[in-house]
């Protein structure tokens, strides 16, 4: 054999050993998919994106967040149940998602429990009342006298029919024995807009989305949805101070397609917990002013469960009816 035949045979054989050796490196760190069913630029999508580049320190996967806005959320959802082995996808998920949507949809084209591995809960957030900032109310009695005397005070802009939002309108109405009309949007982002020009009498959605308007009094907010103080808003009292008493706070959880490879599945989840173990990342999901809230997937499934009950329970007091 000439010295040249050997050099290349000692070429080619490095070749192959570098295709072998990056080939089994794309087996062992896949792509993972993190479905966002929310427009980029949204809450649920920052932290979503947070969350993709924490797996990736982790794990050396590349995570891809994969926007499909629409139905809150549904069609995101949807796309979990459709995904395939390959895709290696997860859910980004509220608990609209999860919780409020098998409730009020007839057929929402997926089941929890059959189609959805939990992964783990990575954050609370809350849910306040809101007025306009030069709104003559100053707190809930204010507001409930307010409606008596004037009806159409009453109207009250939520995200979305068939939110949570909707249905708090409904249980406050319950409450004090007013009329409370729930005026849906589409999304918290309109409405939210109404209420700080004081086309809405009062609001109902995300208490993070209200952080800088209350600061800079653009908004009164009068109430959190929780039985404790939101932490961005300590003035604010509870409903739960109130005498409410119902699931405290709203989350975001991440889910598994159920055909998700079993070891890939284990190492995201362990990933996802070891997260709350780095004040780096904790820090950054709590840029978002929602509540770093690690729940592990048997407790997530517990929260969905007691969640679905309470809420359940609302949806047929108040007749709605699922479309």
């Amino acid at each position: 054999m000439t010295p040249i035949r050997s050099v290349l045979r000692i070429l080619m054989a490095g070749a192959l050993a570098a295709a072998a050796a990056t080939g089994a490196l794309a087996q062992d760190k896949p792509v993972v998919k993190v479905l966002v069913g929310f427009p980029p630029g949204t809450g649920n999508d920052n932290l979503a994106r947070m969350y993709g580049e924490a797996l990736q320190e982790a794990l050396g996967v590349t995570a891809v967040i994969e926007n499909k806005p629409g139905a809150g959320g549904q069609i995101a959802a949807q796309a979990l149940k459709q995904a395939t082995p390959q895709s290696n996808s997860l859910l980004f998920a509220l608990d609209h998602q999860v919780v409020m949507l098998p409730l009020i949809t007839k057929n929402p084209g997926f089941d929890v429990k059959k189609d959805m591995v939990p992964v783990g809960r990575i954050v609370n957030f809350f849910t306040c009342l809101a007025v306009p900032g030069n709104s003559p109310v100053k707190d809930l009695a204010g507001y409930i006298e307010q409606v008596r005397k004037s009806p159409t005070d009453g109207n009250v802009g939520i995200p979305a029919p068939g939110s949570q939002p909707h249905f708090l309108t409904y249980l406050l109405a319950q409450k004090y024995g007013v009329t409370l009309n729930a005026v849906p949007y589409k999304g918290w982002a309109p409405a939210l807009v109404d209420l700080v020009g004081g086309h809405v009498p009062a609001g109902i959605g995300p208490c993070n989305d209200l952080t800088e308007y209350k600061k800079a009094g653009k908004v009164r907010v009068l109430a959190v949805a929780s039985d404790k103080r939101y932490a961005a808003m300590p003035d604010v009292p509870t409903f739960g101070e109130y005498g409410f008493k119902m699931p405290a706070d709203s989350f975001i959880g991440v889910y598994a397609a159920a055909n998700m490879n079993s070891e890939l599945l284990k190492q995201i989840t362990d990933a996802t917990k070891k997260m709350f173990d780095s004040p780096k990342t904790v820090a950054k999901f709590a840029s978002t002013q929602m509540e770093p809230a690690y729940a592990s997937p048997e407790e997530l499934r517990r929260i969905v469960e007691r969640n679905t009950e309470f809420w359940g329970e609302q949806v047929r007091k108040s007749n709605f009816q699922a479309q």
